[in-house]
């Protein structure tokens, strides 16, 4: 199964799911997604938490059409031929899937105003509308202008300072790179920096230390100074050794 188109369906469906399963079922099916963040580059695990986000799917109706095709698939072939999905698209699925309206909410996405980054052509495709939205939530982060190369604030390497294009202001630094009272970029950040390889993926370096980390609690960028370096820089190397970068 292709684990992207599986995120797209179930992206497309998001209303109609808060109206087929009750609050503690959308948990539950939640729960099960969330377990896509951490297969890494694993194809059986990633069929093993596919097969547990049909599982969750349980009370969805007969009329539920492909949603519905699912709960009667062959549990063995989803569990041998399934995809392992990018980073990106997992947590941008998740993203739409827990901002989705319960029943009787208004849905807060339709006034939306046009995007830049949705307006492009490819994002018509599935793939390309979920890393979209990724992309979107790191931009919205606390940023500056990224400094030229070979400036103090911009590293002495290429991966030590997290570089991401904004289509309306131009390339962008995060700001939780920065120590606060230098203005130069945190010796930690890059550290881990480089073992993200952020030169080469400055998104997913972004994506890692924005988002959700289950392992350290929190979104690691929000635990600069609070927890010790050596945890942070560990929990990067379990990833990159998981071969989830």
């Amino acid at each position: 199964m292709d684990t992207h188109e599986l995120l797209a369906l179930l992206v497309r469906h998001r209303e109609q799911l808060r109206q087929w399963l009750d609050e503690d079922q959308y948990r539950h099916f939640l729960a099960m997604t969330e377990r896509l963040r951490e297969v890494g580059d694993d194809p059986e695990r990633a069929g093993m938490a596919v097969m547990a986000i049909v599982r969750a799917l349980w009370p969805v109706p007969d009329e539920a059409g492909v949603l519905a095709e699912l709960l009667h698939a062959d549990h063995r072939s989803i569990v041998t031929a399934t995809t392992v999905p990018t980073p990106e698209a997992v947590l941008a699925a998740l993203e739409e899937l827990y901002a989705a309206p319960a029943a009787g909410e208004p849905d807060r996405t339709e006034a939306e105003p046009a995007d830049p980054i949705a307006a492009d052509p490819v994002a018509a495709d599935p793939v390309a509308a979920v890393i979209a939205a990724a992309r979107r939530r790191l931009l919205t982060a606390p940023s500056r202008a990224a400094a030229p190369a070979g400036s103090p604030a911009a590293g002495d390497g290429p991966a030590d300072v997290i570089v991401l294009a904004d289509p309306e202001d131009g390339p962008r630094s995060p700001e939780f790179q920065f120590d606060p009272d230098t203005g130069q970029p945190r010796d930690i950040v890059v550290r881990i920096n480089r073992i993200l390889l952020a030169d080469r993926d400055p998104w997913g370096a972004a994506d890692w230390w924005l988002g959700r980390n289950s392992w350290l609690g929190g979104p690691p960028a929000s635990l600069l100074g609070r927890v010790p370096d050596d945890r942070l820089a560990d929990a990067a190397l379990a990833l990159v050794e998981e071969g989830g970068r």
